[in-house]
């Protein structure tokens, strides 16, 4: 007896099987593609953060490296303000004018913070040069400026977490966080929420530092953090600091942080190095990642016979 040869192919329930086991897998392996693709995001933003930190931090550092008193007879400081978040010195670039002006600071606005550098050219035959020693650099408005964007999306740079600390010969510091002070803040009533203030005064509990016309005043404390201008020199005994205007509206009750942290006129010239710590990301709400360095100082005497 003989019977017929079966055609070849899959039977209904080899094939059902079979479409089981896949859907199973793909079942599996379904919530794992976006986690990949999340965490390669996250390893590419990381890398491309760290790029421009280690550019930003390269080209500040360059600039530190230069820093030279551009008064005759080095009786003055290569550092013209040194605060938390800002620093203004004078750079030996090789420039044929004489020593740069150098700016670079952390700028808050709507859309978030940046880190930039401004450097200004001083005015022709005004640097203390072998033919006019006794000169002192001019940097007026006729003055060339370049501006460079070091950071896009900075994430520090607020009160609690400033860019810049300054080491002082014998090992002080300034700059950066007041050690051990117990904190200027806000007293009650000082903001009214969502006013803007032209010519505001900061109310506080008490000053910790001395403030200085033109000192940069770090009001709050992350997304909501404003840098200010002291417009009035203030005591340690002063209850209120006059500011430049608000960058925008934003509400501070009792108790927001008040920082100062500016380096006195003694310190400036006793400045031997600036450490600097960023934190950036490369887009908005991306990983952040952090970075230090510090530089010192080389030469800080301008050699009046060299351009």
């Amino acid at each position: 007896m003989s019977s017929e040869p079966r055609d070849g192919g899959y039977t209904l329930v080899e094939t059902a099987l079979t479409v089981l086991v896949m859907a199973i897998v793909l079942a599996a392996a379904f919530p794992i593609v976006p986690v990949f693709f999340r965490e390669s995001n996250t390893v590419q933003n990381t890398y491309n953060s760290l790029d421009q930190l280690v550019l930003a931090s390269e080209v500040v550092t360059r600039f530190v490296h230069e820093a030279v008193d551009p008064a005759p007879g080095g009786s003055a400081s290569p550092f013209l303000s040194a605060s938390a978040n800002a620093v203004t010195f004078y750079a030996n670039t090789g420039n044929a004018n004489g020593p740069e002006k150098v700016v670079v600071s952390v700028t808050s606005s709507a859309t978030g913070r940046a880190f930039s550098a401004d450097i200004y050219t001083a005015q022709p035959n005004t640097c203390p040069f072998a033919a006019n020693p006794g000169g002192t650099c001019n940097y007026g408005s006729a003055s060339a400026t370049r501006s460079i964007l070091l950071i896009n999306y900075l994430t520090n740079g607020t009160g609690g977490s400033p860019v810049f600390t300054y080491t002082l010969q014998g090992g002080g510091t300034c700059g950066g966080p007041p050690p051990g002070s117990g904190g200027t803040t806000l007293r009650s009533g000082t903001y009214t929420a969502g006013t803007r203030y032209t010519t505001p005064t900061l109310s506080v509990n008490a000053l910790t530092n001395p403030v200085t016309s033109g000192d940069t005043i770090v009001l709050g404390s992350g997304v909501n953090t404003q840098d200010l201008t002291a417009t009035a020199t203030e005591p340690v005994s002063a209850t209120s600091i006059p500011v430049s205007t608000f960058t925008a509206n934003a509400t501070y009750s009792s108790g927001a942080s008040v920082l100062d942290n500016a380096c006195t006129s003694t310190q400036l010239a006793q400045i031997t190095a600036v450490g600097i710590t960023l934190q950036a990301t490369k887009n908005p709400g991306g990983q952040p990642t952090g970075y230090q360095s510090l530089a010192y100082l080389f030469s800080p005497n301008y050699n009046a016979t060299v351009g």
